[in-house]
């Protein structure tokens, strides 16, 4: 008996499509002479739904599509799903719904698992011998190896084949990334795609062995999830190595808009490029899935915008970078739109004041905004996570982008990120340029002090490795403002004191609060990390009391 594993490329929510290219890949199917193909749950629709989620309608349509797929190919079983306020694990075989948590065909015992919850609360119970896994689920960086340590585990302890297809190839890119991954481990494969470029290339037809017969029990399966531990960097969980988690972090940032730039069939792609940290960053993962997407990198307009803060150093290591890229460098100078914008609205020009400031972040996002419009491309956001929680950036300004690729990544884990990066071979000519931007201190270059820099961040609001701990205590640890503080003194023994960690905790509080008009019209990029502020789980009403926070703090 074989076993097909469909890898069919779907479009968001374009039933009529996807049905064809699975209608494709079970005719692959049976010319191999497969008995079962296994479709990753939400194939027909790209899995996210928004607003489609729970309407009758979409539910009729998408089970309807699935019911005639079946019946016009009754000679294969089909694992797919069904839509009931939720994707279910569905075999059809014929005009028959068969159910899908255990089955046999052929004589050979399957069981398949609609999570992975659900597969190791239940796989201990269950006696098939050959497992199926095909939840089409929201991948995090670092989960992509510890799912393959549990499927390991679970084929050594269940004495089990272990089937896998997650799907994930033109999936939605927002609010999630999923993980195109398919598996079959048994006692002579052990076959795990890590990468879309795995994926793609790894074989789809395979025959499980005959199974001896196997013990129930309990089954060893470690956990998928990020334990808490409080060290200086924990927004690098710490089960996972550091290396490894920032290049699949890496990997996922691009396939993220890899998949945004191929589901709109565009080819150009804006990155306003300061010769900071984040707009590094967002520049080589655009370098990336262009390379992924086998476009020419002419298609990415990098753009340098200076004004009146703009320092020499990062003008030069930005045109650094995207010489080492290959990539040409286009200069936009807006004093003198900044200088008529402010007199239009009773500014003197010369008053260095929050209006002063912003002006110029609002400028270079309009320029870059109409440059990706006359291109036919879309504009790169470089905000970072950081950033979101405090909510350190102009609104109507560097808020703004047509899709971002650093919203969930921190300041910190994004200077550990950079060094790994560059040793990509095909990154490598941009790492003398890195280098140099990490050794200098992050401005937001506003402020006009001859060339150089004036305003360094760290100064205006705290060390980012204290402004990211407190985010991990907050968002992912859930302790209150005192208890960050008092975490931080054991963190950082004798490194600041009880006070100022007090009145920086009361600063991330308040900021916090005071910064979340701002999230709420962030521009959509995927969640990637375990601290991501995306979703009704991680935000706050714009007009809240700050009172509350900073009760614990008796401020």
């Amino acid at each position: 008996m074989k076993i097909y594993l469909s890898k069919a490329k779907v479009k968001p929510l374009d039933l009529a499509a996807n049905r064809r290219r699975a209608q494709l890949e079970i005719e692959k199917a049976v010319r191999q002479q497969a008995r079962l193909i296994i479709f990753p749950q939400g194939f027909l629709s790209g899995a996210d739904l928004g607003i489609m989620a729970g309407k009758a309608y979409f539910a009729a349509a998408y089970n309807g599509t699935a019911q005639s797929l079946a019946q016009e190919n009754n000679s294969i079983y089909i694992l797919a799903d069904r839509y009931e306020n939720g994707f279910v694990n569905t075999l059809y075989h014929g005009g028959e719904i068969l159910p899908a948590d255990s089955f046999e065909i052929d004589g050979f015992s399957f069981a398949a698992f609609d999570s992975r919850q659900d597969l190791r609360q239940k796989a201990p119970g269950i006696q098939a011998d050959r497992f199926v896994l095909n939840q089409s689920r929201p991948v995090l960086a670092g989960q992509r190896r510890l799912l393959h340590r549990m499927l390991s585990a679970l084929r050594v302890s269940g004495r089990c084949t272990v089937v896998c297809n997650l799907g994930g190839l033109g999936f939605t890119s927002h609010p999630n990334i999923y993980m195109p991954c398919i598996s079959f481990i048994d006692s002579k494969n052990d076959i795990f795609t890590t990468t879309a470029e795995e994926y793609k290339n790894s074989p789809c037809c395979f025959a499980p062995e005959k199974q001896k017969s196997r013990p129930g029990g309990v089954f060893t399966l470690p956990a998928l999830d990020f334990p808490v531990a409080f060290n200086q960097n924990p927004l690098i969980p710490a089960n996972v190595d550091q290396k490894e988690y920032c290049l699949d972090l890496f990997y996922l940032q691009s396939l993220s808009l890899a998949n945004r730039l191929d589901n709109l069939g565009m080819k150009k792609a804006v990155v306003a490029v300061s010769g900071g940290l984040d707009s590094a960053l967002a520049l080589l993962a655009t370098v990336n899935a262009f390379d992924m997407l086998g476009l020419d990198r002419s298609g990415i307009i990098a753009l340098s915008i200076p004004g009146f803060g703009t320092y020499d150093t990062t003008k030069s290591l930005g045109r650094k970078l995207t010489a080492g890229l290959g990539i040409e460098l286009k200069f936009i100078d807006i004093t003198t739109a900044c200088t008529q914008a402010l007199k239009d609205i009773g500014h003197d020009g010369k008053t260095a004041d929050v209006t002063f400031e912003n002006v110029q972040a609002r400028m270079r996002t309009l320029n870059a905004l109409n440059i990706a419009n006359m291109a036919g491309g879309i504009m790169v956001g470089t905000g970072d996570l950081s950033e979101e929680a405090l909510g350190f950036a102009t609104y109507g300004g560097d808020r703004l982008a047509g899709y971002n690729v650093n919203s969930s990544i921190s300041k910190t884990v994004i200077r550990t990120m950079l060094p790994y990066v560059t040793r990509l071979e095909n990154l490598k000519g941009a790492k003398e340029a890195v280098q140099g931007i990490l050794s200098i201190p992050v401005s937001p270059e506003l402020l006009p002090a001859a060339g150089q820099i004036a305003q360094k961040t760290e100064d205006i609001l705290a060390p980012y490795k204290l402004i990211d701990f407190f985010i991990y205590c907050f968002v992912v640890a859930g302790l209150s403002p005192i208890e960050m503080a008092q975490r931080a003194s054991c963190v950082f023994e004798g490194e600041f004191s009880a006070s100022y960690l007090r009145e920086k905790a009361a600063m991330f509080a308040g900021r916090f609060i005071g910064g979340q008009f701002k999230r709420s019209c962030a521009p959509e990029g995927a969640r990637l990390t375990h601290a991501a502020l995306m979703g009704q789980g991680r935000s706050l009403p714009s007009d809240c009391s700050r009172r509350f926070l900073l009760s614990f703090l008796n401020m």
